[in-house]
């Protein structure tokens, strides 16, 4: 038997995903979209700092400016997003072209076609375009095109080239935001290209919860012993942990932060919308961190495509963990409405569910119903879900970013998914403009007023009220908009008690505590029990964020 030391992955070891040194995220990697992002924003942004990267990086700085199009990078480090740039430019010259023609043809596609016969469109379609679009009408005759994105994953336009990872130790929460900041390596780090779908990749991550001798972790990562003293850095000899499983009949949900929660109940363990934060090297705010969770997750759930919830980085290091993961459905009209199960599939997860609304999938006497959810994607056709997971009689509604547009639709649905014990919701009150995100899909810039009034937004205290009213729960449990941490390279909110997230938080719980509900804002990490009393499920404990807070009990 072997003597060597082994060794895992330290607790303050960041693995990041990248595309070709910038943060992945799901924009990134679909051909068209990632060449439509590279073309409208990477590109310009790159060029933006190196004329003037003062600018740049004193905006960076500015915590009212957080979130914008500001590389935070050091002027002193120029020459290398020069060197990026460049690259760019050169490597990706026919993605660059296929983004340019795409959107040059669906302008004038836009502008030629007005409830005419589309089939003269067709020779018109530019060589890298064609053979991988659909030009289609709505109802009201007005013209769009209509991507087959499964043919652009197996076609030239997927550039597996392009992705690595790059292991370094996280010395604070503090990162820059993740779309404007490529990721420039230090001399400490190590980066690794290889195809996020790699078999290897799950070995890395497995680092996580079984150690391995010094030799085979760089034989892994296709170093030789020159490497090992910037490897043995980013690890440790101390004895892996997890998690124990959760096997009482008691449902424990622990908020890991923001969206995430681990729901665990008689040996299942669900986590929503994951994003799980390394414990930075200096001192840093609690949290439950990937030790902390189960060796294995049953089930992983998402609930729409934004950053915060689709989050590649955490994704990415549970999958050998996750035994199914479930995603809503793509309404499939607009190129930017992703099929998240096409996305998760061609990176390298094997069980991929993709459910409609009101489908379910079970696990002994519960399961995961998909359930409607309006709002938050500033009026474009993109697919989302809320969840109701039931535990034999208890079940908690998980409406992440929802809004209450419409109250009867909320009603209509909590009469056919049964009673609820607890509703999840966050009160992202105000969101991004409509180009936040979105901005490089878009065939023109929008109209100022539609910029300022179509906003990335979910409930204010108003609605969510009417939320909670309409689904008929007796507690509502608010997550923090942003207050941890870890989610501030993601989000770019800038949250503190004035912001108006906060304050419509402060309103609706008061709100709903004067109406007779339970009422709490979750900062992670902090875990609520139903348990079970002469009613199914009539008591909740709430133990504090701050895990010293005496336990409250709440009855109704």
């Amino acid at each position: 038997m072997s003597t060597a030391p082994r060794y895992r992955l330290a607790d303050s070891t960041l693995v990041e995903p990248l595309v070709q040194s910038w943060p992945a995220w799901s924009y990134l990697l679909p051909p068209l979209p990632a060449a439509l992002h590279a073309s409208a924003y990477q590109i310009k942004t790159l060029e933006s700092y190196l004329e003037d990267p003062a600018m740049h990086e004193k905006a960076s700085r500015d915590p009212a400016l957080f979130g914008g199009p500001w590389v935070d990078v050091a002027m002193a480090r120029q020459a290398e997003v020069r060197e990026l740039l460049e690259t760019m430019t050169s490597t990706r010259a026919e993605a660059l072209t296929f983004a340019r023609a795409f959107m040059d043809f669906h302008r004038r596609l836009a502008s030629e076609a007005a409830g005419q016969s589309l089939e003269g469109f067709y020779p018109e379609i530019p060589d890298p375009v064609r053979g991988y679009v659909e030009l289609v009408y709505d109802y009201y005759h007005r013209p769009f095109v209509r991507v087959h994105e499964d043919l652009l994953y197996r076609s030239r336009h997927y550039d597996e080239g392009t992705q690595s990872l790059r292991l370094s130790t996280l010395q604070s929460d503090q990162r820059p935001f993740f779309m404007s900041t490529p990721s420039l390596a230090a001399d400490a780090d190590v980066s690794w290209t290889i195809p996020f779908r790699d078999p290897r990749v799950d070995e890395l991550y497995r680092l996580d919860v079984t150690r391995r001798p010094l030799g085979e972790i760089l034989d892994l990562l296709g170093l030789d012993e020159r490497s090992s003293q910037r490897v043995r850095a980013l690890l440790t000899d101390a004895p892996a942990r997890v998690g124990d499983r959760w096997t009482e009949e008691r449902v424990r949900i622990r908020l890991v932060g923001h969206a995430c929660v681990l729901i665990e109940w008689k040996g299942i363990a669900i986590l929503t919308d994951p994003f799980v934060p390394v414990q930075p090297a200096e001192v840093g705010t609690t949290r439950i961190s990937y030790r902390d969770l189960p060796e294995r997750i049953d089930f992983a759930i998402i609930t729409h495509n934004h950053q915060d919830h689709f989050a590649l980085e955490t994704l990415l290091r549970l999958r050998h963990r996750i035994d199914c993961l479930v995603v809503p459905r793509p309404y499939r009209l607009l190129y930017g409405d992703l099929s998240l199960k096409r996305l998760a599939t061609t990176i390298g997860f094997r069980h991929v569910v993709e459910l409609d609304e009101l489908e379910t999938i079970t696990f002994g006497d519960g399961g995961i119903t998909a359930v409607p959810f309006h709002g938050e994607h500033a009026d474009l056709a993109h697919g989302k879900n809320g969840y109701v997971v039931r535990c034999g009689t208890a079940a908690v509604w998980f409406g992440a970013d929802s809004d209450c547009l419409d109250a009867d639709l909320y009603r209509n649905t909590a009469r056919l998914v049964g009673p609820i014990d607890a509703l999840f919701l966050g009160t992202e009150s105000v969101g991004g403009p409509l180009s936040w995100t979105n901005g490089p899909l878009l065939p023109a810039p929008p109209r100022p007023e539609h910029e300022a009034g179509r906003r990335y937004h979910g409930c204010c205290a108003r609605t969510a009220l009417e939320l909670l009213e309409a689904v008929g729960a007796p507690r509502i449990y608010v997550y923090a908009m942003g207050l941890e941490p870890w989610m501030d390279h993601l989000l770019g909110l800038g949250m503190n008690d004035e912001a108006p997230q906060w304050i419509e938080s402060e309103r609706l719980l008061s709100s709903a505590r004067e109406r007779g509900y339970i009422a709490e804002r979750l900062k992670g990490p902090c875990e609520v029990v139903l348990t079970r009393e002469e009613r199914p499920y009539a008591a909740v404990t709430a133990v504090r964020a701050d895990r010293t807070a005496e336990e409250r009990q709440f009855e109704w």
